[in-house]
Formats: C-alpha cells, sequence, structure tokens
C-alpha cells in the first residue's frame, strides 16, 4: 500500500491508542520511525515478560506494524539533537506524550515547530487537549469505555449488572481516526500552506461513537435500577488495582493503576487518596508482586472502601489522584463532563421547531472541532445543486412534474 509513500512520520507513542495511528499511517505507505528511550521501550512490547531484542507482544506487532525503530534518549541535549534533525524534513510529528512530558523532554508543539515550521503536530490523550483532565492518564477500559459511557450503555442493552468491554476496541477505533484527521491535515497544508495541530482522544471518539445513546439521553432519560450486584469471578481473577468497584449507591469506578511506569508509587498514592495509606505498608501489598499474590485480600478491602462512599464522593475523592481511573458514566452524565464541556465534544444546532446536542467527529484541528452543521431536509438544495449544472428554473419544475426530481 503507498497511498502515503513520500510522507514521514517521527512517532513518539507508547502503548495501544496512538501508536496504532502510527501503525495505520505505516500500513498506507507513510515512512513511521518509532522512537523509544534506549532503556523504557515502549510498554506494549512487554506485554509478554521479554526484553530480548527483536521480541514484541503481539498487540505490538498489531499496533507498530511497518514502523522504523530507533531508541534515543530524549532526556539528554545528543537525543535530542538527533530527534531535530529526524523532524526538521518530516511531515507529522505523532505523540501520546502527556503535556509535563512533553514540556520536560522539549519536544511540544512549540519546540518542534522551532524545527520544521510545516509539520503537522499530531497528539493522542484521554480526555482532550482542553480542560481540568487534560493531562491525566486515561486508557481503553477506563476512558473509552466506561468515562464516554459506553460500558453503561451496553449494560442497558445486554441486561448485564457488571460493566464490562472488549480490550483494544476503543484504542483501535480511537487510533484508525487519529490516522484520519492527520491525512486530513496534510491535505489542508497541501491546498493552504497551514499545518494545524491535530489532536483526538479516546473520550472524544467514545462519545462520537455513543452518538445515538446520548443524543436520546436529551430526550428520554434512561431510568435504570442501580442495586447491588456481585462481580463475576473472572473479576477475581485478575489485578485488584485493575477494574471495577461497586460504590455506596451501586455506582461503578474502574481503576487501571496496574499501567503506570511505576506502579508501587501510584498504588502508595491511590491508597492515599482512598484513606487507607496503611495499605502501602503492608508487606502484602507493598509491591507489585505482592498485591498480585495477595490480590483476593486486596480486593475484599479495596470493595468495603469503595463501598463506603457515594460515586459522586469518589469523583472528588480521586480527582487528584496519579493514576488511572474513571467513573462508569451514564450518556446523561456526559453531558455534565468537564472534559466534554471543554473540548467541545457535544455541540448545538439548530432546527425549525428547537434544537439538538450532537457529538462532534472526534478530531480538534488547532484544538478547534468546529459547529455541527444542520442535517438538510429532504430534497432541500435541489434546486440549488441542478442550477450549478446548468439547469434553468422551468427545466426543474419540468423534471419535478415528471417525478424525475424531487
Amino acid at each position: 500500500m503507498d497511498i502515503l509513500r513520500g510522507i514521514k512520520v517521527i512517532d513518539i507513542t507508547a502503548w495501544a491508542f496512538v501508536p496504532s495511528a502510527g501503525g495505520v499511517l505505516a500500513h498506507w505507505g507513510a515512512d513511521v520511525i518509532k522512537v523509544e528511550s534506549p532503556t523504557a521501550p515502549d510498554p506494549m512490547r512487554l506485554l509478554d515478560g521479554t526484553l530480548e531484542p527483536g521480541r514484541a507482544s503481539t498487540y505490538f506487532k498489531h499496533y507498530s506494524r511497518g514502523k522504523r525503530s530507533v531508541a534515543l534518549n530524549l532526556a539528554t541535549p545528543e537525543g535530542r539533537e538527533i530527534l531535530y534533525a529526524l523532524a526538521a524534513d518530516a511531515d507529522v510529528f505523532l505523540t501520546s506524550y502527556l503535556p509535563d512530558v512533553r514540556r520536560k523532554l522539549e519536544i511540544d508543539v512549540e519546540h518542534i515547530r522551532a524545527i520544521n515550521p510545516r509539520i503537522v503536530y499530531a497528539r493522542g490523550s484521554g480526555q482532550g487537549p482542553k480542560g481540568p483532565d487534560r493531562a491525566r492518564p486515561g486508557y481503553d477500559g477506563i476512558t473509552w469505555w466506561c468515562r464516554g459511557s459506553l460500558a453503561q450503555s451496553a449494560m442497558d442493552v445486554s441486561g448485564a449488572r457488571w460493566p464490562t468491554g472488549m480490550v483494544g476496541h476503543g484504542d483501535g477505533m480511537s487510533g484508525m481516526t487519529l490516522a484520519g484527521g492527520i491525512c486530513a491535515a496534510l491535505l489542508h497544508r497541501e491546498r493552504t500552506g497551514h499545518a494545524p495541530v491535530v489532536d483526538a482522544s479516546l473520550l472524544g471518539t467514545a462519545v462520537w461513537f455513543n452518538g445515538p445513546a446520548l443524543i436520546a439521553a436529551q430526550f428520554t432519560p434512561q431510568q435504570r435500577e442501580f442495586g447491588p450486584v456481585e462481580p463475576p469471578p473472572s473479576r477475581l481473577a485478575g489485578s485488584a488495582t485493575s477494574g471495577a468497584y461497586q460504590t455506596r449507591d451501586h455506582r461503578f469506578v474502574n481503576l487501571s493503576l496496574d499501567l503506570a511506569s511505576d506502579v508501587d508509587r501510584v498504588f502508595a498514592d491511590f491508597c492515599d487518596h482512598v484513606g487507607k495509606p496503611e495499605l502501602a505498608a503492608d508487606e502484602r501489598f507493598a509491591r507489585a508482586a505482592d498485591r498480585l499474590a495477595h490480590r483476593q485480600e486486596l480486593h475484599e478491602i479495596l470493595a468495603g472502601v469503595f463501598a463506603a462512599r457515594t460515586l459522586e464522593e469518589w469523583k472528588v475523592a480521586l480527582a487528584t489522584t496519579e493514576g488511572a481511573w474513571s467513573p462508569v458514566s451514564t450518556p446523561e452524565e456526559v453531558y455534565e463532563d468537564p472534559q466534554t464541556q471543554a473540548n467541545g465534544f457535544l455541540r448545538h444546532v439548530d432546527y425549525p421547531g428547537g434544537g439538538l446536542k450532537v457529538p462532534v467527529p472526534p478530531v480538534l484541528f488547532d484544538e478547534e472541532a468546529g459547529d455541527p452543521p444542520r442535517a438538510p431536509d429532504f430534497a432541500e438544495h435541489t434546486d440549488e445543486v441542478l442550477a450549478a449544472l446548468g439547469y434553468g428554473a422551468a427545466e426543474v419544475e419540468r423534471l419535478r412534474a415528471a417525478g424525475v426530481v424531487a
């Protein structure tokens, strides 16, 4: 496939969502150069537990297909100098790094644009580039499925009582969306000379994909009964620090603490936020391997902790944690989500007789999605389109009377 042959992409990404966008661009023929740290490769490589040269998990092989790999230490001036040389003639700079890390490594928009003003700078994030949670981590399971309301909508449809999701759905769909946005930005650059900053997020893509349920929530809010339910057996077999817990009002908080780079520090921070700092000092739970060995005990403790407060109380208590977590939101609640509001993922459209809020396509150009247009009335533009083709008004009326057009 050579649709994007001649397009050079610098890929500084990790895990699945944003790497998958680079994988799509590479599959379409772009030269995608994946930059990893010499001492900390993309964690997606390591899901099979090996660091041997050339070895990588099947997930990595799926999401990073077709790329060329370079190991650079961007924390050093020499490493950044090499990166800047790579970026000097590149078309796209793609990253999943969050704002603080980008600034620290001097690879944010202003740094790369100083080297190459025509580069399309593309960012993928959990919650979007604006809003109070713009710098928080986000992942498929917690952000796309849970915060974006897809898990709750799936429960509404299936009758299931416990939130679930299929691994990689949000990552792959969001990555394809970001790849499409990058291609649109490249076309815009060729036509106008302006290279926009491109943003896509797991939350924004979830809002778009769950659009029918979100739109319906404006008019006929779902009457749900939230009651206590037992977790499925499979839930108890995994890690106690990743997965869903019931709250006092029988809602759910979903954790993804295990994906942090320093899981022990993140766990200690989490324990402080939930009011149980002693758990981090307990020899059964102090280290990741210990927590896995004693996961049943830890799960029972955390189940009791989360059952003591409501979902709204947990939203406040966990707001400043380092680790990744999310409420399992209903479609109605997505409207009030500060990230949805800050990034404009849902916007009002005027219609005769009333308005409607609809999701915008989940790609921002220069941090703006644009106001959505309304859908046309039936045959609203027949006369306009035919006139542009040279048909006069009398001829259009003749065709209309004959049933050729409406």
